[in-house]
C-alpha cells in the first residue's frame, strides 16, 4: 500500500492527542517456543496499521508539542553476524520508503530519547496501545511500557489508545477491501483444492493439506488455524484437531481463510464427503442457507449485529421446527449457540466490536449461521464476507461455492 496511507492514519493519532505529549507503538518481540527456538513473528497490529512495517523489535515514536510534531521510527542496528543466522533486517531507506516517516534511529536510542523527550519537551501525557483479553494472558508491551513510565516518571498520565485506534481500523479503506478481496480470492482456490481432492476414507488433515497448498503457491498463510471437523465433531464450534478418519455418507464442515498482506479472509463451507448430499442433509444445509441469505438482504447502515443475529434465530423457530430439528422454538440454543457476524480486517475477529455496534459504512463482516445436531451427527456453517456500503453490502466472496447444485456439480468432475 502507499505509504501516504500509513501517513493519513499516523495524523489521525496526533489528532487524538493533547499537546504536550507523545505516543509510543511497539512491533513486538519473538516469543520464545522451547529452547532456542521461537515461534514465527507476528507484528502488533496496530503498529502496522500505522507503519506498513513488519518486522520485530520496532518502536514508533509520536511527540505533539508547542513546536510542533514529531514522527520517530526506532530499527534495528546493523549486525552483520546476526544476518548470517536469521537473515537481512530493514534498512533505513526502506523503512523510510514504506512507512513515510522520515526521522529513523537505532532501538538502543530509544530510552535515552524518550528521557529527553519527558525532560526537555515538558510532557504531560504519555500514550500507549495495550490490549489483553484477561489477566492470564501476557501482557502486550504496551503495558508493560506504561507500567514502567509510570514507576520512573509517576508525574505522567498514562492513556491508552487502544480502543480509539480500533475505532479506526473498523471502518476500511478502499485499498484495504481489495487486500480483503485478494485473500478471498485466494482462499476460493483453495477451497477448490479441498473439493477436488475431499473423499470418504481421507483423514481431515489430508483435505487441510491441500488448502494449505494452494495458500503456499500463492503466497499467503491461514489466517486462523483451520477447522476441518468431519460427522458428529462439526458441533464443536472451534475442532482444530483435524485427526478423524472422513466417512462415507458425512459432511465436513471447513472453517478457513488466507491471510495476505495481513489481510484475513474468513469463510465456511460444509460439504458432503462422498459428493453427494443425501435428501436429510440437504434439508438441513437449505435452512442454513435461507438463514444466511435472509442476513445478507438485510444488512445496510444503521442495522446491529443483534439484529442480524435474531434473523438467523427467526428462521429456525420455524424451519428447524418444521424440520423436526428441534420440538419447540424454545430449544434453538440447543442448534445454534454463537452469533452471526464479527468484524473482519487485519485480525481475523477484528478489533472495534462492541456489543450494541451500528452497522456503518466501511465495516465488514463475517455472515455465518450454522446449525448443529448432536443427535443427527451434523454440523452445517455456511460464511461469507460482506462489506457495508453506502446503499447497503457487497458479498467479497461471491463465488465461492454454496448452493447444493453447484457443490455437486464440481465434486462430480
Amino acid at each position: 500500500m502507499d505509504n501516504q496511507l500509513y501517513i493519513n492514519r499516523r495524523e489521525r493519532v496526533f489528532a487524538e492527542m493533547e499537546e504536550g505529549s507523545c505516543a509510543v507503538f511497539f512491533a513486538g518481540e519473538l516469543v520464545k517456543r522451547s529452547s532456542d527456538s521461537t515461534y514465527p513473528f507476528s507484528v502488533n497490529r496496530n503498529f502496522f496499521y500505522l507503519t506498513g512495517l513488519d518486522e520485530d523489535g520496532l518502536v514508533l515514536q509520536l511527540v505533539k508539542t508547542s513546536q510542533g510534531r514529531k514522527e520517530i521510527l526506532y530499527i534495528k542496528e546493523y549486525d552483520a553476524m546476526a544476518e548470517k543466522w536469521v537473515g537481512r533486517s530493514i534498512r533505513k531507506e526502506e523503512a523510510i520508503e514504506t512507512s513515510g516517516v522520515k526521522v529513523i534511529q537505532v532501538i538502543p536510542q530509544f530510552d535515552a530519547a524518550f528521557a529527553r523527550s519527558v525532560n526537555f519537551n515538558t510532557l504531560s501525557i504519555v500514550y500507549i496501545d495495550s490490549e489483553r483479553f484477561d489477566t492470564k494472558s501476557r501482557p502486550f508491551e504496551g503495558e508493560t511500557f506504561g507500567k514502567k513510565v509510570k514507576d520512573l516518571y509517576p508525574g505522567l498520565t498514562i492513556v491508552n489508545l487502544n480502543t480509539t485506534i480500533n475505532g479506526f481500523r473498523s471502518l476500511k479503506t478502499s485499498a484495504e477491501i481489495e487486500a480483503l478481496k485478494k485473500a478471498v480470492d485466494i482462499t476460493q482456490h483453495g477451497v477448490e483444492a479441498i473439493l477436488r481432492n475431499l473423499k470418504p476414507g481421507m483423514k481431515e488433515y489430508e483435505a487441510v493439506a491441500h488448502f494449505n497448498y494452494e495458500l503456499s503457491r500463492h503466497n499467503a498463510k491461514p489466517s486462523f488455524d483451520t477447522i476441518a471437523a468431519s460427522g458428529p465433531e462439526a458441533c464443536i464450534l472451534h475442532y482444530v484437531q483435524n485427526d478423524r478418519t472422513i466417512n462415507d455418507g458425512e459432511l465436513v464442515l471447513f472453517d478457513l481463510g488466507a491471510e495476505y498482506g495481513h489481510y484475513c479472509a474468513d469463510i465456511s463451507r460444509t460439504f458432503p464427503a462422498n459428493g453427494k448430499f443425501t435428501e436429510r442433509q440437504k434439508e438441513l444445509y437449505n435452512i442454513v442457507l435461507l438463514a444466511q441469505k435472509r442476513v445478507i438482504e438485510a444488512i445496510k447502515p444503521g442495522v446491529t449485529l443483534q439484529t442480524l443475529n435474531e434473523i438467523v434465530k427467526q428462521t429456525y423457530r420455524v424451519e428447524a421446527v418444521n424440520a423436526k430439528i428441534i420440538d419447540t422454538p424454545e430449544q434453538i440454543d440447543e442448534i445454534y449457540y454463537h452469533g452471526v457476524s464479527h468484524l473482519l480486517g487485519l485480525d481475523t475477529h477484528d478489533v472495534g466490536q462492541v456489543e450494541s455496534m451500528v452497522l456503518k459504512p466501511g465495516h465488514v463482516i463475517t455472515v455465518e449461521p450454522g446449525l448443529y445436531s448432536k443427535k443427527e451427527k451434523i454440523g452445517i456453517r455456511i460464511e461469507d464476507d460482506v462489506r457495508v456500503t453506502e446503499q447497503g453490502y457487497e458479498i467479497l466472496s461471491p463465488d465461492i461455492l454454496k448452493e447444493v447444485e453447484d457443490i455437486e456439480a464440481f465434486m462430480s468432475r
